[in-house]
């Protein structure tokens, strides 16, 4: 027996260490890691329900080219968004500030709720609305965990974190379109609403957790009113760091966003051949009329059933990366090590694309470069903001996590795109060509933003526990 029991207590010890590999949590820190988690998840999910409501209402209000234009309004309304963010989030708490911006958007769902009722025309108000929602809701979560953990203990329970967001990707992709024909579009928004308000009960369990147990954070009064009252447009463009970051973050998005074109044209053009090949195969059409109708349908068929499984597969792969892969990279590598991993993936697979130019090979590309994205990517984003600020950590972010993200959409839509087809009638290898010496530019910025970083860890230091006074 006491060879089995070796064996036994060896398997135990061998999936102990691997355990915490994945996710490396130490004593004390479960409860708000799970709290936390299931903060992200809930909120991805409203996101996700939020969705399924806005598809309709922007399409059969004013069809897909109001939506097209519509991202770039929703740029110049951040405009006006991030200052008053920022007036807000100088002046409040950490809690008082993410509760209130969480009351305000329940009040304009609620809002929404009756005038939809009522019938009214809100397709452009609510797709405007919704981008907003999307990046401020994250990056306020994320900027509350940054502002919960020091540089070392974010590192290590970020990606653990993110798995809730993962999760919520994945299971918001099929709950809501359950719910949908279930309960019908307008109970949606009520829905989202209570989940932001379960939000609220978990950011408010988790900053008293972290009170009641005096924990080290990284400033020991990111809770109180930040003194520094400047904006979040100026902190990005007084700090070279927040420049970085900002610019780094402009340029994966042109990547992404013009990748997603390429992915759409790729698709459109092998859903005529497929089309085609359709109607040789069985030409039950006989009016032009009905052969137009039969061309459409199939075209429609293969785009849907190729999106479907793209999503799909970008989902689970992210999933996969966040559980399994992200917190040991992270610690294996560290933060500054990281930041080259997806540049290089985004670098190979464009070079490739250039030399093989076809619908597999910008799947492949497309593929890892959004499962890197939703799992890696956004785990870095907020990893990096750790050893900053109070004031980078909301104001800062939130500017660079909604304007500039919404620019480089804006810059990749209207610009690159409408220049290189519309005017220059350029093909697929000159995207393939340009996001190629974005890599590279995107490899120099990861390299200068990870010196920084280790240059501010070196010099952050812990705040030291006073009697009687606990750090928020």
């Amino acid at each position: 027996m006491g060879p089995v029991i070796a064996r036994r207590r060896g398997v135990r010890a061998r999936l102990a260490h691997l355990l915490a590999s994945l996710a490396p949590i130490q004593r004390g820190e479960l409860t708000t890691v799970v709290l936390l988690t299931i903060n992200v998840f809930v909120l991805l999910t409203c996101y996700y329900v939020l969705k399924v409501v806005r598809e309709p209402l922007i399409l059969l209000g004013g069809g897909a080219e109001l939506k097209a234009y519509a991202s770039a309004g929703q740029t110049l309304l951040l405009l006006a968004v991030v200052p008053a963010f920022g007036w807000l989030s100088s002046r409040v708490s950490r809690l008082r500030l993410l509760t209130t911006i969480q009351l305000v958007f329940i009040g304009c769902l609620l809002a929404f709720y009756v005038l939809v009722q009522a019938r009214a025309p809100i397709g452009l108000a609510f797709y405007l609305w919704l981008g907003i929602f999307s990046v401020l809701v994250v990056s306020n979560f994320w900027s509350f965990a940054a502002d919960l953990y020091t540089p070392e203990r974010g590192k290590r329970l970020f990606a653990t974190i993110g798995i809730g967001a993962s999760i919520g990707a994945v299971l918001g992709a099929f709950v809501p379109q359950l719910l949908h024909r279930v309960m019908g579009t307008s109970a949606l928004l009520v829905v989202a609403a209570g989940g932001l308000a379960v939000s609220i009960v978990l950011y408010r369990l988790i900053d008293h957790r972290e009170r009641s147990h005096r924990v080290k954070l990284a400033r020991p009064t990111s809770a109180e009113v930040d003194p520094d009252r400047r904006g979040g447009f100026a902190l990005v463009i007084k700090d070279r760091y927040l420049r970085l970051l900002a610019v780094m973050l402009l340029v994966a998005t042109i990547i992404n966003t013009t990748g997603e074109y390429v992915v759409g044209k790729m698709a459109t053009d092998r859903s005529e051949v497929y089309a085609a090949e359709q109607a040789v195969a069985s030409p039950v059409a006989t009016t032009p009329d009905a052969r137009a109708a039969a061309t459409h349908d199939a075209q429609d068929e293969y785009i849907g059933r190729f999106y479907s499984n793209y999503y799909t597969i970008v989902n689970l792969v992210s999933a996969l990366l966040q559980g399994l892969v992200v917190a040991w990279l992270l610690t294996a590598l560290g933060i500054r090590r990281a930041l080259f991993i997806m540049p290089l993936v985004v670098l190979v697979g464009w070079f490739g694309l250039l030399v093989f130019a076809n619908l597999t090979m910008v799947r492949i590309e497309k593929t890892s470069e959004n499962s890197l994205d939703y799992s890696l990517h956004n785990t870095l984003r907020g990893a990096l903001f750790l050893p900053t600020t109070r004031a980078a950590k909301y104001r800062a972010k939130a500017a660079i996590d909604t304007f500039f993200f919404r620019m480089g959409d804006v810059i990749a839509g209207l610009g690159i795109v409408f220049l290189l087809v519309r005017v220059l009638g350029l093909g697929i290898q000159a995207f393939a060509a340009l996001n190629v010496c974005l890599a590279v530019c995107w490899l120099v910025l990861a390299y200068r933003t990870g010196r920084m970083y280790d240059e501010m860890v070196a010099d952050h230091v812990e705040p030291e526990a006073h009697p009687g006074r606990i750090a928020a």
